[in-house]
């Protein structure tokens, strides 16, 4: 695949209604009435020129030209191609299929003499460092020309540092130039293992800088983030677990498992980076499939745990591979008949509501949220829309959303890390409170809702005082209300 048709198919995951690409300029997608230049280098004239070539084959004159193109990986465009004062100016727009083949995909020839004026830049422009991969944003994965090559050796690469990571437990591997680190439970430890700097820049330059990655070395399954940055490249290579751990497995309490009884509506599951939201997720997933055949459909970036199905059936799906967006993933699945639908993550406005659909339709859908709260999950949701749709985004949410479940990873006194839960089923109070706008007074609902099933995160820390699991310093880093916190660690002596 050329870097030409990558970007053609960066447009398409990112929905634009047109790529500009001109010579000795980065090229920019316009989008939503707006124009957002891409994270690159600027296109060289050779590049623009060999791709085309064979789209001009027989046609002169020296005005615009617009001809359809077809992508053998099945994307459909019309290019404008014009010429520009140092090369070639082409905007590219979605097309239809044609009834009859469009033009094959172009193959460069760097031997060929140009014949025409869209094959001549201009002698006097400096050419521009042509990129390695094309660009990727957050949550879309590029498969570049080259980058199997380079999953080949980044996966040589890394072996030694993937066996000892392994080894000692760490969740993380991160490399940077002239530095690596292992991240054991939440804290950063130095490994005494050099990586060849410039192997790992060759590594980053055939991956693509900014993008995602799904590797397995020696039967341990990662998933790998490739960037640049000030001082060089870098990766961040998380391990992800070979088997799906139960609830108990992961020190979380029993009543989180009611959750997947529900029949419709929202779940999240809140917490900071590196929380542990998706394995929790996949714990709740796997604990419905033994418990009920149902069609679920998941939306990852990137597929992360594997499952088995048991009773019922479950297709995943990766963000960049097989949908172009969680929005728009959700938006197909809704025509799939599924009963489950889990979310990796709700990231925007649009996600958000795709989600609020789908929930009120009669799926039951679980998703992950970074938030600290469930009244912090709560107004995040609500605030990603705008003032005058807030109201209308409040009863909606009130009315599908049946648990927030918030967790947090504390380290243990005696090494590993220990969850710290709150939970929050919504009853009628809870609702109310949302339609209202008073989420200030869920706290006090919360605490006060033993019956109803809620647990406060400072009574799940009270409970780690007093077992002695971790340490107080600890625990008051994280809760957000002291004196209930001392008030209930009380009653537990």
């Amino acid at each position: 695949m050329s870097a030409i048709q990558s970007l053609l198919r960066v447009m398409t995951l990112r929905d634009a209604e047109a790529i500009v690409l001109e010579t000795n300029k980065i090229p920019s997608l316009r989008r939503r009435g707006q124009v957002e230049q891409l994270a690159m280098p600027a296109l060289e004239a050779q590049l623009l020129a060999d791709f085309a070539a064979p789209l001009l084959v027989g046609r002169t004159g020296d005005g615009a030209v617009s001809v359809p193109f077809h992508d053998p990986g099945g994307g459909h465009y019309q290019v404008t191609i014009e010429k520009a004062g140092a090369g070639l100016r082409m905007i590219v727009r979605p097309g239809k299929p044609a009834a009859a083949p469009a033009v094959a995909a172009p193959v460069a020839s760097h031997d060929a003499k140009p014949s025409a004026w869209w094959a001549q830049p201009a002698p006097s422009a400096p050419p521009a460092p042509r990129p390695a991969a094309p660009p990727s944003h957050r949550g879309e994965t590029v498969i570049a020309q080259g980058s199997s090559d380079g999953l080949a050796r980044l996966a040589e690469l890394l072996a030694p540092v993937i066996a000892i990571a392994r080894e000692r437990g760490a969740s993380d591997a991160i490399v940077s130039t002239g530095i690596l680190r292992l991240r054991i439970d939440g804290q950063l430890e130095a490994l005494d293992v050099m990586v060849d700097d410039a192997q790992l820049a060759a590594c980053v330059a055939a991956l693509g800088a900014n993008t995602d990655h799904s590797l397995e070395i020696a039967g341990t399954r990662l998933r790998v983030n490739a960037f640049d940055h000030l001082n060089g490249v870098g990766l961040v290579a998380r391990l992800i677990r070979d088997r799906i751990p139960s609830l108990g497995d992961l020190g979380l309490p029993a009543e989180l498992g009611s959750v997947v009884e529900h029949r419709d509506g929202l779940v999240l599951v809140c917490g900071p980076t590196g929380s542990g939201k998706s394995t929790t997720l996949a714990a709740l997933l796997d604990l419905l499939d033994q418990r009920r055949a149902a069609h679920v459909i998941t939306l990852e970036d990137p597929i992360e745990y594997r499952f088995t199905p048991r009773r019922g059936i479950v297709h995943q799906r990766e963000l960049g591979v097989h949908i172009s967006s969680f929005a728009a993933g959700l938006r197909t699945a809704l025509r799939e008949a599924p009963d489950v639908i889990l979310l990796g993550e709700l990231r925007d406005r649009d996600t958000i509501a795709a989600a609020l659909t789908a929930a009120e339709t009669g799926h039951l859908v679980l998703a992950t949220l970074h938030a600290p709260s469930a009244a912090g999950a709560i107004d995040r949701m609500i605030d990603a829309f705008s003032d005058r749709q807030q109201r209308q985004v409040r009863w909606q949410l009130a009315s599908v959303l049946r648990t927030v479940i918030t967790q947090y990873l504390l380290p243990r006194r005696d090494g590993g890390r220990i969850p710290a839960i709150e939970l929050v089923p919504v009853t009628p109070a809870v609702a109310n409170l949302m339609r209202k706008g008073d989420l200030q007074m869920l706290a006090s609902a919360i605490q006060t809702g033993r019956d109803a099933g809620m647990i406060p995160l400072e009574r799940s820390l009270a409970r780690m005082l007093d077992s002695g699991a971790v340490s107080p310093q600890v625990v008051k880093k994280i809760a957000a209300d002291h004196d209930l916190l001392a008030s209930l660690a009380a009653k537990l002596r």
